[in-house]
């Protein structure tokens, strides 16, 4: 029976390692340090920490830091873990989110396996670490202080793209409905009270202009993470970084994952503060701010059937209740918001990790990192789900959304200018009270003829359209 552990050795003793573990001694510790949430760093993370080693031997080679064999066994191990699922990836990257600061037990275990992986190609067992060493070799010309947030950034690159093709597609899903839906007359409401009429159309065609916005605000922050400290070392200097090592890395990252990146003008900055995530961040804020805003106003004109608004019909994905029959709620508008609402608490967790640096190093990027992707992801996932099962299937309940636009109070507005603001507000509160409209009132008092009513009450003309 083959032992089930081996002894390896770091800096502060002996470590007892599973026998077939790729990982080391630094990742055997963390995992015995900090078993907290049961999870593991997201995919993204991992396949971009991987391009950058990958990346940095190329790099290293190129500068004479590191011999081409070497060079050569550090990128097809790299490689080959690529190539491995993301299901595979589990057991070789298990370090917990909640680890020590600025990540260096999720650095240390990135450089183990590939250290492993590289000398087995070799036939070599693992743990030997010959004869590439995952400090000297898979580490060299790096930080965990510039390789981490290099990491993070590129990850939130790779994961935030599909995140504005998604708010670009629900903006083009509401403009279709507004275009459709530009001559369906409705009342308006301010401080949820009857206000003067509008296009169905007008107000969705406000809701895809926001969403657009939201896109836009996404690519803002995604265009922060694209610069990097890449080649700064520990605290931006450079120490132990051949010359010119910051450009041949982040061309070669380029390459690697297909996003246009530079070199941050100031490289201890980028040590010192993460400014580009809590930017980022505070985009995804925005726009969850308002999707949600959307999603409450959808909910609110689908209230009903019979004692709501009803003004638009939502697809039906499930039953509404366990005990009574043939209720339907908003149950993906719900999601969605519930979803938004989870992606703002993120931005709290980032904004106090990005105030928390400490002179030069913030030492918080594996909660940064955790938090800003598990938002991506859930705001990506929202956002398709809610375009594709509640947006798209919308329709317009137009018999009642004209009831309203006839009855309500305000469409009196637009008589003012002829009757006066007095006398029209009189009017409005005589209606009222006796339980009809304001246009009847006016016919029954004979103070316009039904021309100038015909005139005054053109639904394109009160809505200017």
């Amino acid at each position: 029976m083959p032992p089930k552990y081996r002894k390896e050795q770091d800096s502060l003793g002996n470590v007892k390692v599973p026998h077939d573990a790729w990982f080391g001694a630094q990742t055997q510790r963390a995992i015995e340090n900090y078993p907290i949430s049961g999870r593991t760093a997201h995919p993204s993370l991992i396949r971009a920490y991987l391009k950058i080693k990958e990346a940095a031997a190329w790099s290293n080679q190129k500068h004479k830091t590191l011999d081409k064999k070497k060079a050569k066994l550090i990128i097809e191990a790299v490689r080959n873990l690529l190539s491995l699922s993301e299901n595979e990836w589990a057991p070789l990257f298990p370090i917990d989110p909640y680890q020590a600061g600025a990540g260096t037990s999720q650095h240390m275990n990135i450089n183990e396996v590939i250290a492993n992986k590289a000398n087995a190609q070799l036939g070599n067992p693992r743990g030997t670490y010959s004869p590439i060493h995952p400090n000297d070799d898979v580490n060299r010309s790096q930080s965990t202080n510039d390789t981490f947030p290099t990491a993070m950034r590129l990850a939130v690159l790779e994961l935030s793209q599909p995140l504005a093709q998604s708010l670009r597609q629900i903006s083009l899903s509401f403009k279709r409905k507004s275009q459709a839906w530009m001559k369906i007359p409705k009342a308006g409401r301010t401080h949820l009270q009857d206000a003067v009429p509008m296009m169905l159309g007008q107000e969705f065609a406000g809701y895809s202009i926001t969403l657009s916005k939201c896109a836009q605000w996404i690519e803002s922050g995604r265009d922060g993470l694209r610069e990097l400290g890449i080649g700064g070392s520990a605290i931006g200097t450079g120490l132990t970084v051949p010359r010119g090592f910051s450009s041949t890395i982040v061309q070669q990252l380029e390459k690697l994952t297909q996003e246009k990146l530079r070199i941050s003008k100031n490289l201890c900055e980028s040590m010192q503060s993460q400014s580009p995530m809590t930017y980022y961040s505070s985009m995804l804020k925005l726009s969850g701010i308002e999707i949600t805003r959307i999603c409450n106003d959808l909910r609110l004109m689908a209230s009903g059937p019979m004692t709501g608004f009803a003004e638009i019909f939502l697809p039906s994905v499930q039953p509404g209740s366990s005990i009574m029959p043939g209720k339907v709620n908003p149950s993906i508008l719900e999601m969605a918001n519930q979803a938004w609402f989870s992606v703002m608490g993120y931005d709290q967790t980032l904004t106090y990790c990005g105030q928390a640096g400490q002179l030069e190093l913030n030492v918080m990027m594996p909660m940064m990192a955790y938090s800003l992707l598990e938002a991506t992801q859930v705001a990506t996932r929202a956002t398709q789900i809610l375009n594709d099962r509640c947006i798209t299937g919308l329709e317009a309940n137009e018999s009642r959304l004209r009831r309203y636009f006839e009855s309500t109070p305000q469409i009196a507005t637009a008589l003012s200018p002829k009757l006066g603001y007095e006398k029209t507000a009189a009017l409005v509160f005589e209606a009222l009270d006796l339980g009809t409209t304001v246009i009847d009132l006016i016919r029954k008092k004979g103070l316009l003829t039904q021309t100038e009513l015909d005139l005054l009450l053109d639904a394109s003309t009160l809505t200017g359209l």
